[in-house]
């Protein structure tokens, strides 16, 4: 069984950036292990035929134009032509934009086998729109070395018990005004600092400037990391398994769905705070949620001082999440596009 995912330009996995790059990395990294072949080809070495189109069982598309579709439409007979579709709407677009994309989606169930959507909310917005090619939910999957979601309560429990009291807040991911600015994160830490008198250590992880920097203020209320560079698998481990909660406040839609870095955080053992913009792709408990800086720092101060709360958090949310780090759920989707 074999897969060609087909761009328009290279797309370089082992350095993924974006959720959508991660999902691709995945399929690279894991379908091999089931003996699914996976090769990234771009649509020119397609159209130049530069190999043979019945190689492959099905074609996954990313973020293909219109005309490289009906053009792969018209050479590849027997096998699958699958899309890819992370996200239909963004807060960044403009309304043209967005009408457009949705536009595009729509046009392709008379070209494409089917959608491969990752977030339900994707799922249900084509299976109404987009009836008469098949859709598939296919939600992402997770995974890391260091095996934490198998002591999930064990790592909570011990990081929320330590001795040294010293609270830590985490985020990591790209600046947006829509998505965790620093100036909120620092709000947050400080509030919590003066409400609980306790010291907040704040790290935001972001890529930002072309050079590798570390930068560190503080003082006794808080001390503030910002790491400006991309970080090693090892690191960001290390960074989740350390901090007692993750910082994700989107005011509307900025990555795909659902966001990769709330998998990373709960399979470590970080908590999650989230506004109520993830609600439709992901099960949460209503502590977790907050749509304003002043509801993010109560709902950590109710979970800092509660332990017993915490506890019934840990278990809603490693029932809820389970899904995203079964690899046989993962594997066995991706099969039902060959």
């Amino acid at each position: 069984m074999s897969i060609a995912i087909v761009s328009r330009e290279p797309v370089d996995v082992s350095s993924y950036i974006s959720g959508q790059e991660y999902y691709l990395h995945t399929l690279a990294k894991v379908l091999p292990r089931f003996n699914i072949k996976v090769e990234f080809l771009t649509i020119s070495q397609l159209l130049r035929h530069t190999v043979s189109y019945d190689r492959y069982d099905s074609y996954h598309l990313y973020y293909l134009s219109l005309r490289d579709v009906i053009r792969l439409r018209e050479i590849v007979k027997n096998s699958k032509l699958v899309y890819h579709v992370y996200h239909v709407e963004d807060v960044t677009w403009s309304k043209t934009h967005e009408l457009s994309w949705k536009t595009f989606l729509v046009s392709l169930q008379f070209l494409v086998d089917m959608y491969l959507a990752t977030a339900r909310s994707v799922y249900l917005w084509l299976r109404h729109r987009a009836p008469l090619a098949q859709c598939l939910l296919i939600e992402p999957y997770y995974e890391c070395q260091c095996d934490s979601f198998h002591e999930y309560a064990k790592i909570i429990t011990e990081k929320f018990s330590g001795a040294e009291r010293e609270i830590r807040l985490l985020y990591i991911g790209r600046f947006s005004q829509y998505r965790s600015p620093p100036s909120a994160l620092l709000t947050i830490a400080r509030g919590v600092a003066k409400r609980l008198r306790k010291h907040v250590k704040l790290t935001i992880v972001s890529k930002v400037t072309s050079r590798k920097k570390l930068y560190k203020y503080g003082n006794d209320i808080v001390t503030l990391y910002f790491i400006d560079e991309r970080i090693g698998d090892d690191e960001r481990c290390k960074l989740y398994r350390e901090s007692h909660f993750f910082i994700y406040l989107s005011r509307g839609n900025v990555a795909m769905n659902p966001p990769i870095t709330l998998l990373e955080s709960v399979y470590h053992g970080t908590i999650p705070i989230v506004s109520s913009q993830v609600l439709s792709d992901l099960e949460v408990p209503l502590e977790l949620v907050a749509d304003s800086v002043n509801e993010a720092i109560k709902r950590i101060i109710a979970l800092w001082s509660n332990l017993e709360r915490l506890d019934e958090v840990i278990r809603y949310l490693k029932k809820f999440f389970k899904r995203f780090y079964d690899v046989h759920r993962f594997v066995e989707a991706i099969k039902r596009t060959l």
